[in-house]
């Protein structure tokens, strides 16, 4: 989806072509796979609730083919549509100042460093009054980290609407190119954080709760 928006921003035939590809055998993996496996899930799991037992219904796998093979069709039709649309997309020239990129980016560094203070406050109060808040446990630091997650995703979602390439003819249309860090440089810097953060707080978990075992202390 980002390749395909941002071959429509700036007008670039070859990176459609490529995103829509991929998304086509994407398509054809999530229908060859994805809908099965999960069907099957599904009805081994209505199986066992209903005390049937087995989930191996030849008449409901087929349903199931049937269906993979609905969607396959369906999604092809609209990847065949969306490229007649985005056929001759013109670039787009849109300032960072016109999609509000700077509300995204300042928002996701509030939010990742919000992140990073709940991750180190059980330390704290863990060295400071010899256990950890039951609060921490009430509210994880995986819902800061889903939450942060969305967030990054859209803000670089919006960021791509801009045409980062500066060119002589749009010099004051892309003057924002002129400054020395911009706001797609703070959202990198905040995927940065939010990875290390990210890959401590597992760490740090295992920790405080030795291995996830034993329950916080009030």
């Amino acid at each position: 989806m980002f390749m395909l928006k941002r071959g429509v921003c700036q007008a670039r035939p070859q990176l459609r072509k490529w995103a829509l590809v991929l998304m086509f055998f994407c398509l054809i993996k999530i229908c060859a796979f994805d809908v099965r496996m999960l069907g099957r899930e599904l009805l081994c799991s209505v199986n066992d609730a209903m005390g049937a037992g087995g989930c191996d219904s030849m008449r409901r796998l087929q349903g199931l083919q049937v269906l993979a093979l609905v969607v396959l069709v369906a999604g092809s039709l609209i990847l065949f549509q969306i490229s007649r649309v985005y056929a001759n997309a013109k670039a787009s020239m849109t300032k960072p100042a016109d999609v509000y990129l700077s509300l995204w980016s300042n928002a996701s560094l509030i939010c990742v460093s919000m992140m990073v203070i709940w991750q180190c406050a059980p330390w704290v109060g863990f060295l400071t009054i010899g256990y950890v808040p039951h609060i921490f446990s009430d509210v994880p630091w995986q819902w800061f980290a889903i939450f942060n997650l969305c967030l990054l995703l859209g803000s670089f979602w919006v960021a791509e609407s801009c045409n980062w390439n500066y060119e002589v003819k749009h010099k004051k249309r892309m003057a924002h190119l002129n400054s020395t860090w911009t706001q797609r440089d703070t959202l990198w810097m905040c995927v940065f954080i939010y990875l290390a953060t990210l890959a401590l707080s597992y760490v740090a978990h295992d920790v405080l709760t030795s291995g996830g075992t034993r329950p916080l202390e009030r």
